[in-house]
């Protein structure tokens, strides 16, 4: 608007400064301030008012050298009247604190979730309008719009048809400004990307956008969830706090992109069911609004007061990949009130960043200095040491990053595949919404990189799609200690013979059509060509109605031979394929020259021997004495010297030995990891310290990057051992409860008794 000047303190000089603007490098992070603005500008022969949009978080706007103003609080605007200068030329300072020092603590304020993300910011950091009116601007907030959301049951309409709310997070990370108020071209180019990904939802997650967002995502055709920046908060400041969101909803109300509304995010014990409820209540009267909630992600979920108010079920599961079937089944409604069931934050998924470019370009929030990057009230700060010592930051090409790189989107893509699957099978849930939008300082789950970029092979065209199918999992409880249990075979592998798949669809709209299939060799054993053809089909022609899942036919054929065959569906102009893999069957007589030591009783399924090689699922008591004397023992741990961490979370893995793998044939094949992941890694000097071990696959955790096997190999004394936390008998959540019915874990647990052979 004018020309802006800036000091960081009152001895210091002046600094020439474009508005919006937050102080970032030019003091250290940590400075609360205060900051002093300062312009020049001609009031309007009729007087006027000033009006700030945004400022972060505490301001002094001074007129003539008198206060005309205080105002804190960072997301909404607030007016300065010139009534009493008409027609002169004044002197503006703006003195400005932000939040995060020992003024304004992080909690006592809504600070929103940035400052846990990587810092707070400060400054004059949206638009700021002078207006020629005598009337304040601010006075009156126009109303709110007529609601494009309704709720039916537990199914939602957008503009009178039905939406599935398919939703991206976004927490407001803006490196390139340091503040949640980029340049329109940013803003255009993020939505693009959104809606390439399939996304018409687009969650702030505990911040506010400006009106020019809004506007944008409105033109874009994305629908906002606009989360109120209400996280962990000081019990003690609750009341100022909510006096400052009802000024946002009051602000924010007009614009109809804004389908959803949440008081807070994961509050825990930290506010009171009244507070929430008198917040709830104002939000549903002040917007009309029929989808409000006063806690995302749920008391059932992050404990607290168990009372909740609101117009759906929200939900936060963070599962590893095996579990989300059965945690999303516990999250149902079932008997209780109808309502729609929104997962308000679900599937992440870190990848291995690129950390040779981030060594070399070293961006300030990754840095190790304290003025750039403190820690602040960030419970985590890996990156600045990772990039100091790891070996993937330091010497990429000997570590293989590449490889790495793209093995974790490779398996990013397919845990994204097999949630969606899992969600949209159950069409009681009405909408979810994906961590996160963009690559931040504490975590690199994003579907755009750290540099703006979207990540190849994420493959969200597919299972972000309006109309999707999926793969139905047959079931098999078992028989355990005299009684069924839950129970599946896992969809995507199968023994030789007869392959039999139920195929199954969800729709938004609703869709029709013939159902035509083929499967073709994508791997092979013997004689049998790449991408030959083995069977192709026709189904009658099957629909789904709008916003159901239903099941579209079986689907059966003859493979005869071990190795890998694409599934290829056409349905109504939707297409999908799947890999499926074809094993050996488990023999009775397999592990017939093995004996076993399994106090759980894990391998109860299988017949073995009375003596030979060791398969045990807990360490024997003379395991060193046994392998050094020449026994051959595998190790299939769940206890004991293992420490735990997911699969499928915050992790990528390297295959270290390229003829083991080729000759057992799982490497990068996550589906066939997904039926024999276990919960936890190697210990190996707790188990065997003297023992020279050789990792055959490494876990490597993408948030801190500290690595542990998975599956490794030693030779002691004249015997040979292996260890492994992979699961042939399956067991964890959805998994296949036994080696038998799993056909992935016949397949792991013979080429590993091979190995020993």
């Amino acid at each position: 608007m004018h020309e802006w000047t800036v000091r960081y303190g009152e001895e210091l000089p002046a600094e020439a400064v474009s508005v919006p603007h937050a102080w970032r490098q030019d003091v250290p992070v940590s400075w609360e301030g205060p900051a002093i603005y300062e312009t020049t500008l001609a009031v309007p022969q009729r007087g006027g008012w000033l009006v700030f949009e945004g400022v972060s978080y505490a301001a002094e706007v001074w007129i003539e050298g008198a206060l005309a103003v205080r105002h804190t609080g960072i997301w909404d605007a607030f007016s300065v009247s010139l009534a009493a200068h008409p027609g002169k030329l004044v002197h503006v300072e703006v003195r400005v604190w932000k939040n995060g020092g020992p003024t304004y603590p992080v909690r006592d304020v809504a600070s929103g979730f940035l400052p846990f993300v990587f810092h707070t910011f400060g400054g004059i950091y949206r638009d700021v309008w002078l207006f020629e009116t005598r009337d304040d601007p601010l006075a009156d907030f126009p109303n709110a719009r007529p609601p494009r959301i309704q709720v039916d049951g537990t199914r939602l309409l957008l503009d009178g048809k039905p939406f599935l709310m398919r939703g991206v997070l976004h927490w407001g990370w803006y490196p390139e400004t340091g503040h949640p108020n980029p340049l329109e071209e940013t803003v255009r180019r993020e939505f693009e990307q959104m809606g390439a990904l399939g996304f018409n939802t687009v969650k702030c997650c505990l911040w506010v956008p400006s009106h020019r967002w809004l506007e944008l995502a409105a033109e874009a055709g994305l629908a906002v969830w606009l989360e109120l920046p209400l996280w962990d908060p000081a019990a003690e400041h609750l009341d100022a706090m909510g006096r400052e969101l009802e000024r946002i909803v009051l602000e924010f109300r007009r614009h109809d992109a804004i389908v959803c509304w949440t008081v807070g995010c994961e509050l825990s014990e930290s506010t009171p069911p009244g507070f929430r409820q008198t917040l709830v209540e104002r939000v549903r009267e002040l917007t009309g609004c029929p989808l409000v909630k006063d806690n995302s992600g749920g008391a059932e979920m992050y404990g607290g007061d168990p009372r909740e108010f609101g117009d759906f079920y929200d939900f936060h599961p963070y599962c590893d990949t095996p579990f989300y079937p059965v945690v999303l089944d516990s999250l149902l409604p079932g008997s209780r009130t109808p309502l729609p069931t929104l997962l308000g934050e679900f599937n992440d998924i870190d990848v291995h960043r690129d950390l040779p470019r981030m060594r070399s370009e070293r961006p300030y929030w990754a840095q190790s200095s304290e003025e750039l990057n403190a820690i602040g009230v960030r419970w985590q700060h890996d990156l600045p040491g990772v990039l100091e010592t790891c070996r993937f930051a330091v010497d990429p090409e000997a570590a293989r990053h590449e490889a790495l790189h793209r093995s974790s989107l490779e398996k990013a893509a397919f845990v994204r595949r097999s949630v969606q699957a899992a969600v949209r099978s159950r069409p009681s849930i009405g909408g979810y919404v994906v961590t996160g939008w963009r690559d931040t300082p504490v975590s690199s789950s994003g579907m755009i990189d750290d540099w703006g970029e979207l990540k190849p092979q994420l493959g969200a065209a597919e299972w972000n799609s309006p109309t999707l199918m999926f793969l139905i999992p047959r079931r098999r409880p078992p028989w355990i200690a005299g009684g069924n249990r839950p129970g599946w075979v896992d969809a995507s592998s199968h023994f030789a013979g007869g392959v039999h798949v139920r195929l199954g669809a969800h729709s938004e709209a609703g869709h029709s059509g013939e159902v035509e299939w083929s499967a073709v060799d994508f791997a092979w054993r013997g004689e049998r060509r790449p991408g030959g053809r083995i069977a192709q089909g026709r189904l009658p022609a099957a629909s789904v109605e709008p916003l159901s899942a239903g099941e579209l036919g079986e689907i059966w054929f003859e493979a005869a031979e071990p190795g890998g065959v694409l599934l290829r569906v056409r349905w109504g102009g939707a297409a999908q394929h799947w890999p499926l893999w074809i094993v050996e069957p488990w023999s009775k007589d397999a592990a017939a020259q093995w004996c076993r030591y399994d106090p759980p009783g894990r391998l109860d399924d299988i017949a073995f021997g009375e003596a030979g090689p060791l398969v045990a699922t807990r360490v024997p008591p003379d395991l060193e004495d046994r392998v050094r004397a020449g026994a051959r023992v595998l190790l299939l741990l769940e206890e004991g010297p293992v420490v735990r961490a997911p699969f499928w979370r915050e992790s990528a893995y390297e295959f270290l030995d390229d003829a083991f793998w080729a000759r057992v044939g799982f490497a990068d094949h996550w589906e066939r990891f997904l039926p024999v992941s276990g919960d936890c890694v190697l210990d190996l000097a707790a188990l065997l310290p003297q023992a020279s071990w050789q990792t055959w696959m490494n876990r490597v955790d993408t948030r801190t990057y500290a690595e542990a096997p998975v599956l490794a190999h030693a030779t002691v004394g004249s015997g040979r051992i292996i260890a492994t936390t992979l699961r042939p008998d399956g067991g964890l959540g959805a998994q296949p409860v036994g080696v038998t019915r799993n056909p992935s874990g016949a397949a792991l647990l013979r080429a590993l008794l091979r190995e020993l052979e």
